[in-house]
């Protein structure tokens, strides 16, 4: 089985650099099968553009764009690709990059598929953040990354209590409503709690209020139509849930600090 060294892909590779210890990397998969094979360092796969199968030994990931999968260093893996354009975002943590705090959180086991939306989000932000090389960009995607194994930690600790069943059905509601216009009677009667202990207790078990997460929903919903230049920002707010522009706008800022335009301008350039 073919090991392959730190920062090496299958592929064209569009973008490559080191940044404080996290080789990153934006490739183009090329190769309609990879046999299996693993990494020499632990790494984030984020699909910017098309369609991936990745098989290993938890199963078979059928992946899309805005899906997000990590990788241990002895975790084999295979791929196979169907027609149309693959494209990755790759960030690799050599072992020198906050080694302790990573060991600290015990999530450098196999491997994840992460649907967590406000992980999900920060994969956005590094991807937006790997374009600017100046001074401040190493530090800004190293406080986002390490925000990311935070947030997988909060997130394994809660997965490790007895999760009551309304949790999963408000998760799956949620996430297939996010656009539609809701309120928190009809949210409450479709899983049959009081709405005053659903506001208290959402947060305890999501990390945020349920405004907050539906508005990451909408958000996250929204980022990758920006790579299309043929849709208007309207539309894409629109088709997210959006009241209006301006609505759009200013959920996008609050999240990424520049507005939808700044952010479609920068990764097109």
């Amino acid at each position: 089985m073919e090991q392959l060294s730190a920062g090496t892909y299958y592929g064209a590779i569009n973008r490559k650099f080191n940044s404080n210890e996290l080789l990153v990397s934006d490739a183009i998969y090329t190769l309609e099968k990879v046999d299996w094979h693993y990494h020499e360092n632990p790494y984030f796969t984020f699909i910017l553009e098309g369609n991936l199968l990745e098989g290993s030994k938890k199963g078979i990931h059928h992946c899309s764009a805005g899906d997000l999968l990590f990788h241990n260093w002895q975790d084999p893996h295979y791929n196979r690709k169907p027609d149309g354009c693959t494209r990755g975002f790759h960030i690799e943590l050599s072992p020198h990059w906050h080694w302790n705090e990573m060991a600290a959180l015990h999530l450098l086991e196999g491997n994840m598929d992460i649907h967590l939306p406000e992980v999900r989000l920060l994969f956005h932000k590094l991807f937006w953040e790997s374009f600017d090389q100046d001074n401040s960009s190493g530090l800004a995607m190293d406080s986002l990354l390490l925000h990311v194994f935070s947030l997988l930690h909060r997130d394994r600790i809660v997965s490790e209590r007895k999760i009551p069943q309304w949790v999963y059905t408000l998760r799956d509601y949620l996430r297939a409503n996010f656009s539609s216009e809701l309120n928190l009677t009809t949210i409450s009667h479709t899983i049959d709690l009081h709405p005053v202990y659903l506001s208290r207790e959402f947060s305890r078990y999501f990390g945020v209020t349920m405004g907050d997460y539906i508005r990451k929903l909408k958000v996250e919903n929204a980022v990758l139509p920006l790579r299309e230049p043929t849709l208007s920002l309207t539309e894409i707010g629109y088709q997210s849930g959006f009241a209006d522009q301006s609505h759009f706008i200013r959920c996008f800022k609050s999240l990424f600090g520049s507005t939808p335009g700044e952010y479609r301008n920068k990764i097109n350039a």
